[in-house]
């Protein structure tokens, strides 16, 4: 090779092409910068008035052009919002960046400070009225969005819903329904005890009258008390 001048000189020159066309590349990025600021964000998914306030606040600390801006600094400070779960955020050329939100959706109320998504996040939003209260150990979160949605299902079949739910340090669970009636499901077969309250719920107060508790903890029966009356074993 070293006894090739003509394959020297090819190699020379390529490797002078190539040098320039890297400056070239760098001084154009450079001049760039200066001339491409990102002037338009557009964010979709914002269905909250707190979420689209908060957006338009975390604009102005954008900094960065078109080439240096840092996505990923500018997708943690959208995460970092209350309502938002997640964010996907690009760049479109030449000054334009969108950024797709996904926000909780709420399920409950939690330990009346906060919001239970679907999903079991609890999101730091103050709990809005109507929604259905839950007080249970914050580890529990996962667990309890679980079983809530378990239990609403199995209770829609008969309409009822869900007004509240109690789980105590001891993980034993007590449902409050829409009606008023307070149903004790204790911590152990939780699932079991719900499918023997719903198959004979319209039985028992068919025969009973109208129920104000339901204790669900015994091995092969349950106890109740009816809403004027003491308590009765079924």
């Amino acid at each position: 090779m070293w006894n090739k001048p003509e394959l020297l000189t090819r190699l020379a020159n390529w490797l002078l092409l190539v040098t320039l066309l890297y400056a070239l590349l760098v001084t154009a990025r450079h001049f760039a910068e200066d001339r491409l600021p990102i002037r338009q964000v557009e964010v979709l998914g914002a269905n909250h008035a707190e979420t689209r306030l908060a957006a338009r606040e975390a604009l102005r600390g954008l900094q960065g052009s078109f080439f240096s801006v840092n996505l990923e600094q500018v997708r943690q400070g959208y995460e970092a919002l209350p309502w938002v779960k997640s964010a996907l955020v690009r760049k479109v050329w030449p000054d334009r960046l969108v950024v797709e939100l996904t926000e909780h959706v709420p399920a409950a109320a939690w330990n009346a400070q906060a919001m239970l998504d679907v999903h079991g996040e609890v999101f730091p939003v103050r709990p809005h009225p109507g929604l259905p209260r839950i007080y249970a150990p914050d580890a529990m979160a996962l667990e309890v969005a679980h079983r809530y949605g378990e239990f609403a299902r199995a209770l829609a079949a008969m309409d009822l819903k869900i007004d509240s739910v109690q789980v105590s340090a001891r993980h034993a669970w007590r449902l409050r329904l829409d009606n008023g009636l307070v149903v004790e499901l204790g911590r152990e077969r939780l699932s079991e005890r719900m499918r023997r309250f719903v198959s004979t719920y319209a039985l028992v107060e068919a025969k009973a009258g109208r129920m104000a508790y339901v204790d669900l903890r015994y091995p092969n029966g349950f106890a109740i008390r009816q809403s004027a009356t003491g308590a009765d074993k079924a």
